[in-house]
């Protein structure tokens, strides 16, 4: 499993998507949580969460689908993850 961050809401998925496993993790951080409230994107994996602290700071309430992570399950997730990818 990768855990892919993404901070910044106009990356490209498609250009993500060919590096991505179905069991991988995509974290949205920074301004990328606001993508967390969109329904109409194609994820390019099935395990998306965003960050909580993100959340709550940019009052944004993220979609059906999207989990909700804190630092220390992002620290878990960090340390078993095979590879974590920042993608910008």
């Amino acid at each position: 499993m990768k855990l892919i961050s993404l901070i910044n809401p106009d990356a490209t998925l498609a250009e993500l998507a060919p590096l991505c496993d179905n069991d991988d993790t995509l974290l949205l951080r920074q301004d990328a949580v606001y993508l967390a409230r969109r329904t109409d994107i194609r994820w390019p994996c099935q395990n998306i969460s965003a960050l909580k602290s993100d959340l709550e700071v940019r009052s944004i309430t993220p979609a059906p689908g999207i989990s909700i992570i804190d630092d220390a399950r992002w620290v878990e997730l960090a340390a078993s993850a095979a590879q974590v990818v920042l993608w910008r």
